[in-house]
């Protein structure tokens, strides 16, 4: 009789890490994943902002050039001061043995943690995580990371009314009256009160944040993310036998996972999206995201086995990719067939399932899960 083998599931949490080079920091941990996947294991998931947030660049054509001026601004401060943050989310004994790598522990320049004053590493809750990845993908809100807030007490406890930190305490700081009314600057306490998040400019009659993340991910940002992986796909389809993540795809899948922590309200373009974000997991050999997002457009579909709109065939399509049940393609082309007048979007998705075969599910499956 063969021996069951146990897998033992140990708690993830988002490190709070330090590295003084983020593109030095970034490559050895895509690396370590290139390793992690050839042996089957599940994938680091990590966020270096820096890398993140490219260099914010005013547009000398717009009708406001000051205000895009101030918004590029705002955005490179945010890049610079979270130069030197890395997040990575693992369990305790794996970071342990990441930080204890020859490549880290005998290199030039070290990742570390990042400790409390009682010397205690210190973690991101997965809600806070998610808020701070999506302000990220904003890219424009204005914050900074200063000094942790002194005698929290003596300030006015506030509720953020709407947006990302929607129903979420902060405490208000700094009270100005402008020309154009009250200005107030709040602050939230990260990584257990060693940090401040502050937020500037609100005002008392809303107390929202000045842009949503809807504003970012709107269908033209998510056509960019589609072609982005239907290239990718592709590749992996007509090169199945090719081993590994090469190390450019392998950081553009990371980065742009990282947007699978917004959600967003119109229908049609979440479900494209969380298709999407499902197809990047299967790329990215990521067997817990997968699971997951899987999961979710199954809830989504509600039940629905044979495709009556686009954004239900869009989803069979994405679920084959992630499951190999020939059941999903057949529903997707059968969608197809019957309505010729598709999107040039849905068409080329389709392309790359049409010709995958037991070769490329190989490639994309993990040998097991630790």
């Amino acid at each position: 009789m063969k021996k069951q083998t146990t897998v033992i599931r140990r708690d993830k949490h988002w490190y709070v890490m330090l590295h003084l080079e983020p593109e030095h920091i970034e490559h050895h941990l895509q690396q370590e994943n290139e390793e992690r996947q050839r042996k089957g294991r599940r994938l680091f998931e990590y966020f270096v902002p820096y890398q993140f947030l490219p260099k914010a660049v005013p547009d000398p054509y717009a009708k406001d050039v000051a205000e895009q001026r101030r918004d590029a601004a705002d955005a490179n401060d945010l890049r610079r001061s979270m130069h030197h943050f890395v997040f990575i989310k693992a369990s305790a004994n794996e970071m342990t043995r990441l930080v204890g790598r020859p490549w880290n522990r005998e290199g030039r320049l070290h990742m570390h943690f990042y400790r409390s004053r009682a010397g205690r590493r210190i973690t991101m809750p997965d809600a806070m995580m998610e808020s701070f990845i999506t302000l990220c993908c904003e890219n424009r809100q204005r914050f900074t990371f200063g000094p942790a807030i002194e005698n929290i007490d003596d300030y006015d406890t506030v509720v953020i009314a709407s947006g990302t930190f929607k129903d979420t305490e902060a405490k208000v700081l700094d009270v100005q009256h402008t020309a154009h009314g009250i200005s107030i600057t709040l602050g939230i306490p990260f990584f257990h009160g060693e940090k401040t998040l502050t937020l500037p400019g609100y005002k008392p009659s809303d107390l929202h944040l000045p842009r949503t993340v809807e504003s970012l991910l709107s269908d033209h940002f998510i056509d960019h993310v589609e072609d982005e992986l239907i290239a990718i796909l592709n590749r992996r389809v007509k090169h199945p036998s090719v081993t590994g993540v090469e190390q450019s795809e392998g950081a553009t899948l990371n980065h742009l996972f990282h947007y699978s922590h917004v959600n967003m309200s119109d229908r049609p373009s979440r479900c494209r999206f969380r298709a999407l974000m499902l197809i990047c997991a299967v790329l990215r050999v990521d067997a817990d995201s997968r699971q997951a997002l899987v999961g979710e457009l199954t809830q989504l579909l509600d039940g629905v086995v044979e495709a009556t709109t686009e954004e239900q065939a869009y989803m069979f399509a994405a679920l084959y990719v992630a499951t190999a049940n020939a059941d999903y393609r057949t529903a997707a082309k059968c969608y197809q067939r019957q309505h010729p007048e598709v999107s040039q979007a849905f068409q080329r998705l389709l392309s790359p399932i049409k010709r995958m075969n037991k070769n490329f599910f190989k490639t994309v499956t993990p040998k097991h899960i630790v």
